[in-house]
Order: structure tokens, then sequence, then C-alpha cells
């Protein structure tokens, strides 16, 4: 236990359960003991930065890897970006629009908001606190990190999905097209992943991958899951994430089993 000096955890469908809650109580107190024992803590996922500050509004979470490694916070304050080149996003729109079946919902995301294409409007985003609506690129004025597709509503075998993803990566070499979960792929400039963006941002606070234990769920954690000096996937991973993993949880995101699992590892139970 005394060399794991960093954690780091994704969030959908691994601190969150399958209704997007987690105990916040019982977090903030894992947390807040990690930290007392010098343990940093870092908060890995596709989300965006708007999106995290919000999940995490009541905790004492400081550190970030956001957008799949688009964006790095350390102590709440910017220390890297990485966007999309505006020319990609635009090839990208066309190439969109011929996609068979279409997405239930199709996003981008920006600096500070996330960008909704126009004909999803009806569409209900909770899971965006901060959006808008655009019918072409010249109405997102901002740095955009993330391409988001997904088919929630329609609920595509996983294959058929990852099938996508691979089909994106082979068109356009200058992306990394990536299973989010949750019937989603996120679409990220080539050479960003949570691992690369984790090894910044341990290396800014004196440390170095070894020394890092992390949990994740999906296809967008391997890297991250890979590379760490201990990776978990949790118990309801996919299988590919399952067949690169360290250790596997021994309970499920529906049974607080991130928490668990760090409670258990730290020693953090009353």
């Amino acid at each position: 236990m005394e060399k794991w000096q960093f954690v780091a955890i994704d969030v959908d469908e691994t601190l969150l359960d399958n209704n997007d809650h987690y105990d916040i109580p019982r977090f903030n107190r894992v947390v807040s003991r990690l930290t007392a024992k010098g343990i940093h803590f870092i908060v890995a996922s596709g989300n965006s930065l708007d999106a995290l500050r919000t999940i995490f509004a009541d905790s004492p979470v400081k550190n970030y890897v956001a957008e799949n490694g688009g964006r790095i916070i350390c102590g709440g304050h910017e220390k890297f970006s990485r966007p999309h080149d505006r020319a990609t996003i635009a090839q990208f729109l066309k190439w969109e629009q011929t996609l068979q079946p279409q997405p239930d919902l199709f996003s981008l995301s920006g600096a500070n908001q996330t960008f909704i294409a126009s004909q999803f409007r009806d569409v209900p985003v909770p899971y965006y606190p901060h959006h808008t609506y655009f019918q072409n690129l010249a109405e997102v004025d901002e740095p955009v990190f993330n391409l988001n597709l997904n088919w929630f509503r329609q609920r595509p075998a996983l294959e058929w999905i990852m099938r996508q993803a691979s089909q994106i990566n082979r068109q356009f070499p200058q992306v990394h097209a990536t299973y989010s979960g949750a019937f989603g792929i996120d679409v990220l400039p080539a050479g960003v992943n949570k691992a690369v963006s984790l090894a910044r941002l341990i290396h800014q606070l004196g440390g170095n991958m070894n020394e890092l234990v992390a949990f994740g769920d999906t296809a967008n954690d391997l890297e991250m899951i890979q590379q760490a000096g201990c990776g978990y996937a949790m118990k309801n991973a996919t299988t590919d994430l399952l067949a690169v993993a360290d250790r596997v949880t021994s309970r499920d995101n529906n049974h607080d089993g991130l928490l668990y699992e760090l409670e258990m590892l730290f020693n953090l139970k009353d």
C-alpha cells in the first residue's frame, strides 16, 4: 500500500451507478482521508470539465484529467489543453451526416459548454450542465476537445459500436476514437488519452505512473489501466478492460465497488 501516492478514478459506471448517483458523503470522506495520508486524488474522465465540476461541486477534488486527457486541472488550475483542429471538426461533421444509423445524440465538447447539433434539440441532456445548439461550425465559438456520438436510444451491440470507432480511426488518422460507455463514442485529437495526461499531471506533482493505482470500466480507460502501477477494472467492466487489468473490484458500480475497494486498499474504514 505504501507505494501508491496517486489514485485516479473514472466516473461513469465506475464511481457513478447506473442511475448516475454516488454516495457523496462517503466519497468525500474517502478523498479527504487519502489527502490526509499524502495521496493525490485525481478524477480522470471523458466528461467535460464543466460536467465534472458540477458532479463534484460539493467535494474536495482539485485534480482533473477531463475530456479523456484533453484537459488537465492541477490544484484547481488548468495546466494543459489539447483541442481539435477546426478543419478536422469540419471534415467530421460532413462524414457524421452520412453515418447509418444516425446517432441519437451528437455533440461537441467546448471549453465552457457543450454544443449540440440542432436536430437533437428535443433530446433531454441533464448530464450537460451548460449547453447550446448549433447548425454549422461557425456558431461554435470556442475550442472543442471531444466529438461525441451516442446511440443511447437504439442501444446497439457493443461490437457494432467498437466497429464504428475502428472505422473512424481508419478514416480520420488525425483523431483517436474510443468507446466511452453508455452506447457512446468519444472522438479525441490523435495522441490524446487518459494515460498520457495522467503521466503529465503526475510528473507535475512530483511522481511517476508506477505510483498510481487507477480504476476504470471501459475502452477509454484501457491506456490508463495498462500504464498505472496497479490498474483495477470494475466488476462491471467491459471484457477488453477485464483482460488487461491487474485486479478486479469485488463489487460493481451499483454497489459502491470503487469506494469499497479504496477503503480496503488504504485502510480507510472507521
